[in-house]
């Protein structure tokens, strides 16, 4: 058991050198040898960074959270106090529900007290960022899925709407859409008009099907994917690393975009552990419900 704990750590450990060197941000010197570090390079103490503060712009309710709720259209934005909850029983929508989880945290403003790494400010002079609520993944989920018209126009006219509204702003002229924040995770998100928005700072999960200029790691955000099955929490309270008889749960593609490189290579490195559950399989709802059923998931890994 500790043999393989060790072996994975040495396995992430050399990924994230060998990423970091070819990104040019690991300085081996100082890691390795960190008391031959000049001390005029040395940073002077400072107080944490203050939280980024956002801007979100007000829009339609249509663009968002009316997705979820299926009311009579309203053009008021949604607030704190009508917040909807997600469904439960939407499964594999949730994968792709980041930008419900970002709306809903600059809504609420949090306790007294809490440390947290983004406000919101309703005035845009003294914003460093501006997102926009708008749910692409899910219109593309709810209204473009199959990919055919006339059942995409509904999501088609929604991306023509935002970028209407959008390029009105003289914060949006200001900067071309350079500081302005749109959740993309699913990768056919803002299908229509992502030409538009290529300046934009994109929350995606991969950069498998754009091209470099749209999306890549100089300006764009890479997020997880939302789990969709249920975290296992019944531990026992005195030891919970130990009543696990599971190192490690995988159960999904092994191979993706650019011949799943990282999928593939894991395959290699866990297979023949007991303890390491990697298995190539298709995420549909029946296996959703199937893996809450018999709560084995360990930990989840969305590469």
């Amino acid at each position: 058991m500790y043999e393989k704990v060790v072996l994975t750590f040495i396995f992430v450990f050399l990924l994230i050198i060998s990423y970091s060197i070819f990104m040019g941000t690991l300085d081996i010197r100082s890691y390795f040898f960190p008391h031959l570090k000049s001390p005029t390079l040395e940073p002077a103490p400072c107080s944490p960074d203050p939280p980024l503060r956002v801007y979100m712009y007000d829009l339609p309710r249509r663009f968002n959270v009316e997705m979820i709720t299926h009311r009579t259209a309203s053009e008021s934005p949604v607030t704190v106090k009508d917040w909807p909850p997600w469904p439960d029983n939407w499964g594999l929508k949730k994968q792709h529900s980041v930008e419900y989880w970002m709306m809903g945290s600059l809504l609420h403003e949090g306790e007294d007290g809490e440390s947290r790494e983004a406000v919101r400010v309703f005035d845009p002079e003294f914003a460093d960022a501006f997102f926009v609520p708008f749910f692409s993944s899910l219109s593309f989920n709810s209204h473009g899925h199959t990919m055919t018209d006339p059942a995409t126009e509904i999501d088609r006219q929604l991306q023509v709407d935002v970028m209407e509204f959008l390029t009105k702003s003289k914060y949006w002229q200001r900067s071309r859409g350079r500081d302005h924040i749109f959740p993309m995770t699913h990768p056919n998100a803002f299908r229509f008009l992502r030409n538009q928005v290529n300046d934009t700072i994109q929350v995606v999960v991969d950069f498998g099907r754009y091209p470099k200029g749209m999306s890549n790691l100089n300006k764009d955000v890479v997020s997880p994917y939302v789990h969709v099955v249920d975290s296992f929490t019944d531990d026992e309270p005195e030891d919970p690393y130990e009543a696990r008889s599971t190192l490690l749960f995988f159960r999904g593609r092994t191979f993706r975009k650019d011949e799943g490189i990282v999928r593939a290579k894991l395959t290699k490195i866990l297979s023949g552990y007991s303890d390491v559950h990697y298995e190539r399989s298709v995420a549909t709802g029946e296996n959703i419900k199937a893996e809450t059923r018999h709560h084995l998931v360990a930990f989840l890994m969305p590469l």
